[in-house]
């Protein structure tokens, strides 16, 4: 039933009735630990949305924009089938009113002691909470951030509860829809969000029905997340990783002291934090700009499940970490020796690759402090007078096996003594590994039990994926505080650092004693945080440092696959967990040891076809017709599999492929090709200098100050412009940093990079 609430009076619906039969979830005292703090729950699924038109003003002098949004319709849904829609936030502002009192009146008929609350789903709750903050002024207890201006949750009243469903399922709405089978979201090309709307504007069948079915199926998704997982309000986690660190938290109770006697304290976390690093991702410098095809084709080999694999495979820390007193190198190497983890500080001096032509320099520059004369490769380090940088054993051996210096001095190190993670922790990682794998292979199936095979399948896999993230997740995270309309971050360095400076500030701003109270608490007691923390950091840092170890094996396999016509060997790119090659590789080499490994500690899973999958082992992903590069994180190419054939007019677009952070994968849905490919059309265009206009990145422009009224020049009708973000497409010009520039005009002139200090 869909209700405009300028009809809402004449038309009523009983409200206590609908939402009192739906029940309510009382606090719990034994069960799940809640996500959020316990309250009374009603069990009535609800969303919200908002749809906003961007007004482009005349740009004042000096100035880069000039861009303004405002809301010209919302949309409500409550149960699954009541959709109220209003077209100004006044009538908002009433229906909150509206349930406020019903859940007031509910309370009284059930005889509780609290107005329950009732929860509201809202897809990128950012978004809705830069107009919605303007109308009602949050405190800070009603909110909590993520970050800056990305709130997970905020309540309104005590009783109106806003959760973020995208940070929930980590998933856009158009695939979550499609996910699970819900009626899809409708084309926003069709709707064409370049059209400006106004509250008055009278909108057509579809574009009312393209605004509400976004509600309607929001609420059918998060009641099937809900069924599937038998959770309700009380226990359902705020965030997709959240069901990874409830089944690890539950796993680990048996050891939890155990656990928390490993935890870092500070020193020891900072050095742990400045050795963590992600995964290693870069382009060979000498096929940079250059299209591989024909019989330099490119093969692309992909770890399977690769972090989990280095979880239930190697050795970590798994006892205190202790600090050296006396450090050498010799002392390092000998407590590696012996199988200890070591954790170093390390200033290296003239310190240069080995190979000239070395396809992947291990070193980044920006996870080093170096200096003097310093020669870099899109970020990875060629040679530096002097590089100070923080490494486990693992990096150490990679850096000595790729690098020469003429000396390392060991700042300060500290060791721990290594051991598998614990068995209640890797079964987590095999159970979710067993259910991803043997859900693989749909062929043959119905459509209704391909689509359940291919929801678990995907959902093992999130599981599995996210597993690392929870182990590397900092546990000294962020604090944000939202003040009188202003966000106070205390990070790890404020507390350290500006305590008084914080402090002030927020007595200035006002803020209530329990919560300055609070701050200062984390402000003073960092060990104390960090003893809260549910798993060791130094699992995360491990686990990238293996992660990279292993795929430098790939590295250096397809470095030594050349007859030596090819510098840096058949290598050409890398990205955390696949290798791509000129040619195929050898790769039996590695996997017959990464299958011994799966085997060893029960990572072998069979799809459902009978094929064994070994966690770890490289897997030939495909071939492309032809590949292209221009750096880490910039590549396009042509798959295999359409050759240029009469029968296919769009070859080579539709098989086309772009990667390039800043530059959309929407697809085109007149034609089915991502707009990005359409614009590329050939991949020699795939350069320094390629603008993308339809496919370009969306800037986000916050205007927190305005409150002004913009007059309609058609209809003469004025619209209130509060605080707003505006979502203003931009255009991507692919380009380089200096360096690179420098480096790539030098390889083609001389065949090889200078040093400058010779």
């Amino acid at each position: 039933m869909l209700i405009r609430w300028e009809d809402y009076r004449k038309t009523p619906v009983d409200l206590v009735r609908l939402i009192s039969e739906s029940g309510i979830t009382l606090k719990q005292e034994k069960s799940r630990k809640p996500s959020n703090k316990a309250n009374n729950y009603v069990n009535i699924l609800s969303a919200f949305d908002i749809e906003t038109t961007r007004l482009d003003l005349p740009i004042p002098k000096g100035e880069k924009q000039n861009s303004h949004a405002f809301m010209y319709i919302w949309q409500f849904q409550l149960g699954m089938d009541l959709t109220i829609i209003g077209r100004y936030w006044e009538e908002f502002l009433e229906l909150i009113d509206v349930l406020c009192e019903t859940l007031y009146l509910v309370s009284e008929q059930e005889n509780l002691d609290e107005i329950p609350h009732l929860v509201c789903w809202v897809h990128n709750l950012a978004f809705e909470w830069q107009f919605i903050s303007y109308y009602y002024h949050f405190r800070n207890s009603e909110v909590f951030f993520r970050d800056p201006r990305k709130p997970i949750y905020c309540t309104m009243h005590n009783c109106i509860e806003f959760r973020c469903s995208y940070m929930q399922t980590n998933m856009g709405l158009e695939a979550l829809t499609k996910r699970y089978g819900v009626d899809q979201k409708l084309s926003g090309q069709k709707y064409n969000y370049d059209k400006i709307r106004f509250p008055w504007t009278e909108l057509s069948d579809y574009e009312i029905a393209y605004c509400t079915r976004d509600v309607s199926s929001l609420v059918r998704v998060m009641q099937i997340r809900m069924n599937q997982d038998g959770d309700n309000y009380q226990t359902l986690p705020l965030t997709s990783t959240g069901y990874v660190r409830r089944d690890i938290k539950e796993a680990l109770k048996p050891i939890y002291l155990q656990i928390r006697d490993i935890l870092p304290d500070e020193e020891q976390y900072r050095l742990l934090r400045d050795a963590f690093r992600g995964g290693n991702t870069h382009c060979n410098k000498m096929y940079s700009e250059k299209t591989l095809s024909g019989d330099q084709a490119v093969f692309s080999y992909d770890m399977v499940s690769c972090y989990p694999a280095m979880q239930i495979t190697k050795r970590y820390p798994v006892k205190p970490w202790h600090f050296l007193d006396r450090v050498s190198i010799d002392r390092v190497i000998n407590f590696v020796n012996l199988g200890y983890a070591v954790v170093g500080k390390y200033a290296f001096t003239n310190i240069r690759l080995k190979d000239k032509n070395e396809p992947i320099p291990y070193l980044s520059l920006s996870r080093t402090d170096s200096t003097g004369h310093i020669k870099v490769d899109n970020g990875r380090i060629l040679y530096a007078d002097i590089c100070v940088t923080a490494l486990t054993e693992i990096d150490l051996d990679i850096v000595q096996e790729q690098y020469d210096f003429d000396q390392i001095k060991v700042i300060t190190a500290m060791v721990a003594q290594k051991g598998f993670l614990p068995d209640e922790y890797r079964d987590v990682i095999r159970r979710y590994y067993h259910n991803k794998t043997t859900l693989k292979g749909v062929e043959g199936k119905t459509p209704e039990e391909t689509y359940e095979i291919l929801y678990l399948y995907q959902k093992s896999k999130e599981l599995l994926n996210a597993i690392f993230g929870t182990s590397c997740q900092s546990p000294l995270n962020s604090d944000v505080f939202y003040i009188n309309g202003e966000y106070i971050v205390l990070d790890y360095e404020t507390r350290k650092k500006k305590i008084p400076e914080l402090i002030e500030k927020l007595k200035e701003k006002g803020i209530d004693d329990k919560e300055l109270e609070k701050a200062l608490d984390k402000a003073k007691d960092v060990n104390k945080t960090l003893k809260k923390a549910n798993f060791p950091y130094s699992w995360g840092v491990y686990t990238t440092s293996y992660a990279r170890q292993a795929l430098q094996q790939g590295i250096d396999l397809a470095k030594r696959s050349s007859d030596g016509t090819l510098p840096g060997g058949k290598m050409v790119y890398c990205d955390t967990d696949s290798i791509k090659t000129i040619g195929p590789v050898d790769i039996e080499q590695i996997n017959k040891e990464r299958r011994a490994l799966a085997v060893r500690h029960k990572g072998v899973e069979k799809d459902r076809n009978g094929k064994p999958h070994y966690i770890g082992e490289y897997e030939l992903e495909g071939q492309y017709h032809s590949f292209r590069s221009c750096g880490a994180k910039r590549y396009a190419y042509i798959k295999e599999g359409c050759p240029r054939s009469d029968s296919c007019d769009t070859w080579p677009l539709c098989k086309m492929g772009i990667t390039v952070s800043g530059v959309s994968k929407e697809v085109n849905e007149e034609t089915g090709i991502p707009f990005a490919v359409e614009e590329l059309k050939s991949l020699d265009r795939f350069k320094p200098g390629m603008v993308w206009s339809k496919a370009g990145s969306i800037m986000a422009v916050y205007n927190d100050n305005d409150d002004f009224y913009y007059t309609d020049p058609e209809t003469g009708r004025s619209v209130h412009i509060t605080k707003n973000v505006a979502l203003v497409p931009s255009t991507y010009k692919m380009t380089y940093e200096k360096d690179y520039k420098a480096l790539l005009q030098e390889l083609q002139l001389y065949g090889e990079y200078k040093d400058e200090r010779m």
